[in-house]
């Protein structure tokens, strides 16, 4: 009898047990989580800057691209071209010899570059490198002084101005497709390549102040062909045209793109600039046949008189765009697109065009 009043009393538990178990499900109150602190992210920084060690850096050279300049340093017994990238702060290594780099020319089709050495005072060793660092050509020139002309659509040909002691001249043109280096006579030692077989040069009969005419030389037939232009104190060519400065009066000089029959394409004017004995130029770089970058002084005057009192033009198909104000007459290079330029004779300012601002990208460690 207790046995089975025993098992009655565990049957109506274990019921009970199960009865509250299909009870309503317990609701949980809602707990608001606290906002999650919602940050937007750093833009980079720009441009990214280059820390330099004094002590082995060399000089900057030239764009490898839009973003990557070229700077040569030494390291040990070597001088190494680099490149640092002021978008990313990537930087690597391109190219190192064992003799000394006098300079490095990056050609525009972006497939080579040019590497100017010298081991003897008068004699100079240039290589045309690949992008792998691998030399395609090499020729060795006498020479204390050596200026280059690379060709822009052709960068076998090259164009060699070898000065001597007494700064007498020779003038070779480099054809790498048989290695062959020849010697040319032209009377300017600061010719322009105006296609694959003609060079530009000037003759000057009297007075450098009142300039020259522009003459195109065929390198095959020797003959020469004046272009009629004269009272040119500067020039400098692209493609099928060629941009003239003429002095009109001691302050204005006029500037004018041509094509080679001499027919005016666009033409502008600009203050001039003189270093006393003769007229300086400021700095003109070619982006396409239509755009050019151009500095040109607020007014007329002496080169030492005016300090940072040069302004910055993009000048396209003639129109004038001003993008900046208070340079100095130093040296411009600018972007293969004309996205940045560096100014300044050690090129340690960047320009961002876009932005017209400008940057300090170097920064030397002490």
């Amino acid at each position: 009898m207790k046995r089975i009043l025993y098992l009655l009393l565990m049957v109506i538990f274990i019921l009970s047990g199960c009865s509250e178990l299909k009870g309503p499900p317990s609701v949980q109150p809602d707990i608001e989580e606290p906002d999650k602190l919602m940050t937007e992210p750093d833009d980079p920084p720009f441009p990214h800057v280059f820390k330099v060690d004094p002590s082995n850096f060399h000089f900057i050279a030239d764009w490898l691209n839009d973003s990557q300049i070229l700077y040569v340093e030494k390291n040990d017994s070597y001088y190494q071209v680099k490149y640092f990238d002021i978008e990313t702060g990537e930087s690597g290594s391109v190219y190192e010899d064992d003799a000394f780099i006098i300079d490095v020319l990056v050609h525009p089709s972006g497939d080579y570059f040019l590497v100017h050495t010298s081991e003897h005072a008068n004699a100079a060793v240039v290589k045309v490198v690949g992008m792998d660092g691998t030399v395609q050509h090499q020729v060795e020139i006498d020479s204390t002084e050596l200026a280059i002309e690379w060709n822009r659509s052709n960068p076998d040909k090259i164009l060699f101005t070898a000065f001597h002691e007494d700064w007498s001249f020779d003038l070779f043109v480099f054809d790498g497709l048989d290695e062959h280096l020849s010697l040319i006579e032209l009377d300017d030692p600061f010719p322009k390549w105006a296609g694959d077989d003609k060079i530009m040069g000037m003759l000057v009969e009297g007075h450098p102040l009142d300039g020259g005419e522009v003459q195109l030389f065929h390198l095959e037939t020797g003959e020469i062909e004046t272009v009629g232009i004269g009272n040119v104190i500067y020039f400098d060519a692209f493609e099928d045209y060629f941009i003239a400065v003429q002095s009109i009066d001691e302050n204005a000089f006029s500037y004018s793109v041509r094509r080679f029959d001499g027919t005016v394409v666009s033409g502008w004017t600009l203050p001039a600039v003189s270093n006393y004995s003769e007229w300086v130029v400021p700095t003109i770089q070619w982006l396409d046949n239509a755009r050019l970058i151009v500095i040109g002084a607020e007014k007329s005057g002496q080169l030492d008189e005016m300090g940072a009192g040069f302004n910055l033009f993009l000048f396209d198909e003639g129109n004038p765009e001003l993008l900046m104000k208070g340079l100095d007459a130093g040296p411009l290079k600018c972007s293969p697109s004309g996205k940045y330029c560096l100014s300044g004779y050690t090129s340690d300012e960047l320009i961002d065009m876009s932005t017209k601002e400008k940057h300090k990208w170097i920064e030397f460690n002490n």
